[in-house]
């Protein structure tokens, strides 16, 4: 089984359609739509009807001539992510215009989304809390973001409106800014700051961020697919495990040399046999950042640890769950819950553990966007949950990131 999730905001092209002076026939794109999109998808009408879908695309046809590719396409986003499926959705890469985008890395913490990436230009605001755009409450600007995507569940709202608050052309679209000049309002150690920030490409050489004191374990490896590591002074053995994919189960696409991905049979047997070979005090398996792939892999490898004694017994076995985990790896911890005595730590998944999936591609005649669909349904409880909860819930605070310290390891030590 194959599952993929590609994320439709990917700030890699500088390529817009807007950028390419070609007319498109949006009634070509909206017809294919309409027949394609249902014949190919598994069963797109799983959240609502044909009705809801032929109506949507009627009123999207009819305010084309007062809209621009841009908004076209948006609509078009919302429509689809309607629907309830969060591996169906537009690529919307190649309508944005990469010169009007903030220097804003963010990242939503518990206790609110926060400055922790920007450029050197805009360095004042470096570790700021945001509480609005233009005037605009943040989670005004937050409800309206979520429209372009399937909410599952909060732990999605938390994982990508982050990568969409700095789109300028969103936040135009929805009428929260009307230049590309934006004013935040943001607090920094109990001051209010007003600021205004301007469209800047961040890259290695204009880019700041908040760096921790000490980097925690858990982001020691974050790119690599999976590893492991053996914490002598707390007797603890921590893997983990960022991708559903390796050498034997390539991602989705893949054009490059398989044979330089690593293997993951070899990391199957490591893993086994460090385990017979040692007494730990605490196993910990962690896919917080792992976002899917190919499922398989991870659970014959769970399948296996389930087998060994002294691993499944309540309090031995840990496994640390949070909001990028999605699709594969959601079915893996559902197979921890399934076979295994392990306490599930962190935060709520982003994906639910009955979901589609198995993604295909299809092209559209006339803007060539691409339109991804899922073609396979993937049941794993008879319950409709919309999320994984872990038995302890855990989410990281802005102080504690800045300290480098990763509370759910630390509450884990102390079980």
């Amino acid at each position: 089984m194959k599952n993929i999730v590609l994320m439709i905001f990917i700030f890699v092209s500088n390529i817009a359609i807007s950028q390419d002076n070609k007319i498109i026939d949006w009634n070509t794109d909206l017809d294919f739509i309409k027949v394609e999109l249902p014949k190919n998808h598994y069963n797109f009408y799983m959240v609502k009807s044909e009705q809801d879908f032929f109506k949507g695309l009627d009123q999207i046809s009819k305010q084309q001539h007062q809209l621009s590719d841009f908004e076209m396409v948006v609509k078009l986003q919302q429509l689809i992510a309607s629907f309830g499926d969060s591996h169906t959705s537009l690529n919307l890469e190649s309508i944005l215009d990469f010169k009007k985008i903030l220097p804003l890395g963010l990242m939503w913490f518990s206790d609110g989304i926060w400055v922790q990436a920007t450029t050197i230009d805009n360095e004042a605001i470096l570790g700021s809390r945001l509480l609005k755009i233009n005037d605009i409450p943040i989670n005004v600007v937050v409800d309206s973001l979520c429209t372009l995507i399937t909410v599952d569940n909060k732990a999605t709202v938390k994982n990508t409106i982050p990568k969409l608050l700095p789109v300028i052309q969103f936040l135009e679209y929805f009428g929260f800014s009307s230049s590309d000049a934006v004013k935040l309002k943001l607090e920094n150690n109990g001051k209010i700051i007003n600021y205004t920030i301007h469209p800047e490409q961040m890259n290695r050489n204009n880019s700041i961020k908040v760096i921790p004191h000490t980097i925690p374990l858990c982001y020691q490896n974050e790119r690599a697919f999976f590893w492991n590591s053996i914490q002598k002074k707390d007797n603890v053995y921590y893997i983990q495990y960022n991708r559903c994919w390796s050498r034997e189960n390539p991602p989705i696409g893949f054009r490059g040399n398989v044979q330089k991905l690593p293997p993951f049979n070899e990391f199957h047997k490591a893993v086994i046999n460090t385990i017979l070979n040692n007494n730990f005090d605490k196993i910990i398996f962690d896919i917080r950042f792992n976002s899917g792939g190919n499922s398989a892999q991870g659970t014959e490898l769970i399948k296996e640890l389930s087998t060994i004694k002294k691993v499944n017994n309540k309090g031995k076995l840990y496994v640390i769950i949070g909001r990028k985990t999605f699709s594969s790896a959601i079915i893996n911890a559902m197979d921890f819950r399934d076979m295994t005595k392990a306490i599930l730590v962190g935060e709520e998944t982003s994906g639910r553990p009955n979901h589609l999936g198995e993604i295909k591609f299809l092209k559209l005649p006339s803007s060539g966007l691409t339109l991804q669909y899922s073609t396979k349904y993937f049941k794993r409880t008879n319950t409709d949950l919309k999320t994984i909860i872990p038995d302890k819930i855990i989410e990281q605070s802005f102080k504690e990131f800045k300290e480098g310290r990763d509370p759910v390891y630390e509450w884990i030590l102390k079980q």
